[in-house]
């Protein structure tokens, strides 16, 4: 009889189970991988973030004269805080009511992780601040009694690149697959593939600091209220002029002008020697002449 030897975990090019296994050129197929992460403890070598100590029954950051002063943390980033506390404890909450602690990626250099790091008075924290977290947390002792503010910001990042695949259409300043709730700097050209939509409060501006050029492969539409007034393409102007005034200048008024009309219709009668005439007045004014002089 032979001996049954049980290898779960084996294959010609490496580990090999029911749903893992392993190819010649080692790429892995696997239904799913749980990573496990070991408790890091916060390194005391390099100085902390954020240094607590205790001053007339407050907390006091180094260097800061401030009684239980705020301060800012960033989304993802890990921030150390080292305790020197002696009547306080320190302890991070999600309520400014000081009921809920707030435990997400604490670990403490005694080895301590999660809820157990609350409540400590000595020691180096590392907190690696959730994506999730709120943008607001408070610290205070168990009590509630001595509090602070804690500000939670969206890191700044560099980017060589980016792509974002999402396909959320934009109908307003906050909805799309991105948005920015500041204002964007753009150093080189901006190539947009949908509509350009300014919003805002007032007047919205397009300035140039030097030149404008605008341009189009035919035409430039105008709409007012989603209303077309008309068009400038390659062959002229098809803006109407309705209701329009020409401020400070009076065309030919000193110097000559002329204008060539297919037709034109003169309303009123001329008050100035300069004033055009319409039809009727010329009319009349001939008929009056012809038999004032009898002609």
């Amino acid at each position: 009889m032979s001996t049954l030897v049980n290898t779960p975990f084996r294959s010609k090019y490496g580990f090999e189970s029911t749903g893992f296994e392993v190819d010649s050129l080692g790429n892995i197929s696997a239904k799913s991988i749980s990573l496990v992460d070991a408790t890091e403890v916060p390194d005391s070598d390099l100085p902390a973030d954020n240094a607590f100590s205790e001053v007339g029954g407050n907390f006091r950051l180094s260097g800061n004269a401030t009684d239980n002063p705020g301060f800012t943390v960033f989304r993802t980033k890990t921030v150390t805080i080292d305790l020197d506390l002696t009547t306080l404890n320190f302890n991070i909450y999600s309520d400014a009511g000081f009921t809920t602690l707030y435990s997400l990626g604490l670990t403490h250099d005694s080895g301590d992780t999660g809820v157990d790091v609350q409540g400590k008075t000595s020691g180096r924290i590392a907190w690696t601040v959730p994506l999730e977290a709120p943008d607001t947390l408070y610290y205070a002792n168990t009590a509630g009694t001595v509090s602070g503010t804690i500000t939670i910001e969206n890191a700044p990042s560099a980017f060589s690149e980016v792509d974002i695949t999402s396909t959320i259409a934009s109908t307003s300043t906050t909805t799309g697959a991105l948005t920015v709730a500041g204002g964007a700097g753009i150093a080189g050209d901006l190539n947009l593939g949908g509509n350009l939509n300014i919003q805002g409060i007032g007047i919205p501006a397009l300035s140039s600091s030097t030149n404008l050029d605008l341009s189009a492969g035919n035409k430039i539409v105008v709409k007012i209220n989603d209303v077309l007034l008309g068009s400038i393409g390659a062959t002229g102007s098809a803006l109407p002029v309705v209701d329009t005034t020409i401020n400070n200048t009076t065309i030919g008024s000193t110097t000559p002008a002329t204008a060539a009309f297919t037709s034109a219709t003169v309303s009123s009668e001329p008050t100035a020697n300069s004033g055009i005439a319409n039809k009727q007045y010329v009319d009349r004014t001939a008929v009056a002449l012809a038999i004032a002089f009898g002609l």
